[in-house]
């Protein structure tokens, strides 16, 4: 069969100039893709996977090897003009983005189909080449399963339906090879399955050759032909998809047992008439809004509780809700303070309400650790935050630079908010990150090791972690180190909004262990939310479904998650 890349001896080093050090991202990297073949790449997030990729593509520069790919050459000293030729025979279908035209589907199309004559992309003036455009956007939507959909305005569409959409758009460029980075890993189940198929029918239809990274052996169990296994920057094996797939799930460590929630009649948080409308997207002409009507949910001290449903139906709205970060518009958010005692954590302003808050660590889909941080550092800066004794000292602080109490609760909830949403409100206040420093002083590092040595032992973390750089740790690394950051100012409830979702299933095994052991040893409220069933079913004791704003299912997470499965299935 006609080979349509070859890749030889591909080398990359990463300088940490910052802090002195470097990583070997690929070490002598090569193999070979035959014309039409799908390929894919399996290893544990970190491994070089997306390296390559972005070698391939021409985004990266390598220090030494040869790409072949389609009778373009590049070596590692090649011009840039070079590299560019490798941007034209490839496309890239990155797993988070969303850049679409605010336009209907069809235009979308339109405009990449016109950019490809034009190099600009603009609708065209008149109606005969434009109708001429919209037979050809047509025949490709209906590559990708969203023919029906043409004339649906792009924001009101799911995040899979735009993801067939981005799809749609590469294919319009007839790529030589057709670059997929971790395809569907942010989806629900049901939404991976319709983009999964959409590659798969593309494949088919067009005989487009495709290059698929993703660390789900679903994936490539479904869409590949043949897979290669990259380890430390280096092919361990490739060949037969089954039998790579067993060596690369070889490594999971033992599953931990589950600790029984102690005392189902300790209520830790109480939600209470909740009624929340919230606005998912908006355009020109159309306004869709959720609404979530009358939530009422009792949580026990101690369970670990897993919240799954199709994408932009709540889940996230719920969570940011029992962190304070998003109020209902009725009811109220009751969390155990003292033995009997609940406080409101939506009161803004309540000194309850603060005291609560010391309570509760949220870990968001979007978190981020600083590179050149140092790892004591971030610990520090939570502490300050976080643990009680300080934020009571910040209260006497705010009383004497004349900031109200509403003001200090806004800065409370501004700390646990994702890093750019955070910025944003303070500029909104027309404050700096500065008064956070000011209000909420780091804590000394002798105290901050020792309220974190237990959980950076519970997590499976070295001591040594605490004297290096976040740059440092692995991306699974990462996770549990940013769970032992937010455990480190002892709160009884851990809000989880699908930290993990990029990561590999080995790595996945050793964090949901690490939750376990935190709710055993600490007896920690734990809400997860996550697209992987597969971690629902092994880490929870309950499950929940949200669909439409509403909970539709509650009780055990394997028959929560197969009615989930259900639920997307097409009728017969």
């Amino acid at each position: 069969m006609a080979e349509i890349l070859r890749a030889e001896g591909l080398c990359k080093t990463y300088k940490l100039s910052e802090i002195g050090k470097e990583v070997v991202a690929l070490d002598d990297v090569s193999f070979r893709q035959a014309k039409g073949e799908v390929l894919g790449i399996i290893g544990k997030s970190g491994a070089g996977k997306t390296t390559l990729l972005r070698m391939l593509r021409g985004y990266e520069r390598f220090d030494a090897g040869t790409i072949v790919l389609d009778g373009v050459k590049v070596n590692h000293d090649s011009p840039y003009e070079e590299y560019r030729k490798l941007q034209k025979k490839t496309a890239f279908h990155i797993q988070r983005s969303f850049a679409l035209w605010n336009q209907s589907v069809v235009n979308n199309i339109i405009l990449k189909l016109r950019a490809v004559q034009t190099g600009m992309e603009e609708l065209p003036q008149y109606e005969d080449e434009y109708e001429e455009l919209k037979e050809q956007a047509l025949e490709i939507l209906d590559l990708v399963g969203m023919r029906e959909k043409y004339n649906y305005f792009y924001p009101i569409l799911s995040g899979g339906e735009k993801q067939r959409v981005l799809l749609a758009r590469q294919i319009v460029k007839s790529p030589s090879l057709l670059l997929l980075d971790e395809p569907g890993t942010m989806s629900d189940p049901i939404t991976r399955e319709q983009l999964l198929e959409s590659v798969k029918r593309v494949n088919e239809l067009t005989g487009i050759s495709i290059l698929i990274v993703s660390h789900m052996p679903e994936v490539h169990r479904y869409l590949s032909d043949r897979l290669i296994w990259i380890e430390d920057g280096r092919i361990r094996e490739e060949g037969d998809v089954e039998h790579i797939i067993g060596k690369f799930m070889s490594q999971l460590e033992p599953m931990e047992p589950l600790q029984p929630v102690r005392n189902r009649r300790d209520i830790m948080i109480d939600i209470n008439g909740v009624w929340k409308k919230y606005v998912i997207y908006t355009s020109n002409t159309l306004i869709k809004t959720i609404e979530m009507p009358d939530l009422n949910l009792k949580i026990p001290r101690g369970e670990i509780l897993g919240i799954i449903g199709p994408s932009a139906m709540g889940k996230t709205v719920l969570i940011r809700m029992l962190a304070g970060i998003e109020q209902p518009d009725k009811g109220q958010v009751l969390y155990k303070i003292g033995t009997v005692d609940f406080a409101n954590i939506a009161a803004l302003g309540s000194k309850r309400a603060m005291e609560a808050r010391t309570k509760l660590g949220i870990l968001h889909q979007e978190f981020t650790l600083p590179p050149y941080q140092l790892v004591q550092d971030a610990f520090a800066q939570k502490l300050g935050v976080k643990k009680l004794e300080m934020v009571r000292q910040a209260m006497e602080r705010a009383k004497e630079l004349g900031i109200s109490n509403v003001t200090l609760d806004a800065l409370l909830r501004i700390a646990d908010m994702p890093e750019l949403e955070a910025k944003q409100k303070l500029e909104d206040l027309g404050l700096d990150t500065g008064i956070l420093d000011e209000l909420f002083p780091k804590l000394p590092i002798e105290e901050t090791f020792e309220a974190a040595k237990k959980y950076l032992k519970a997590l499976d973390l070295p001591e040594g972690i605490f004297l290096r750089h976040n740059a440092e740790a692995s991306a699974g690394e990462r996770v549990r180190l940013a769970i032992a950051i937010m455990m480190s100012a002892k709160p009884e409830v851990l809000l989880l909004d699908e930290p993990f979702g990029d990561l590999d299933p080995v790595s996945m095994r050793k964090i949901a262990n690490s939750i376990k052991r935190l709710n055993r040893e600490f007896n920690t409220t734990i809400l997860v939310v996550s697209h992987q069933l597969d971690v629902v079913r092994e880490l929870a004791h309950e499950a929940i479904m949200i669909d439409e704003g509403e909970i539709v299912m509650r009780g055990d997470p394997d028959e929560v998650c197969d009615a989930f499965i259900e639920l997307g299935k097409p009728e017969q």
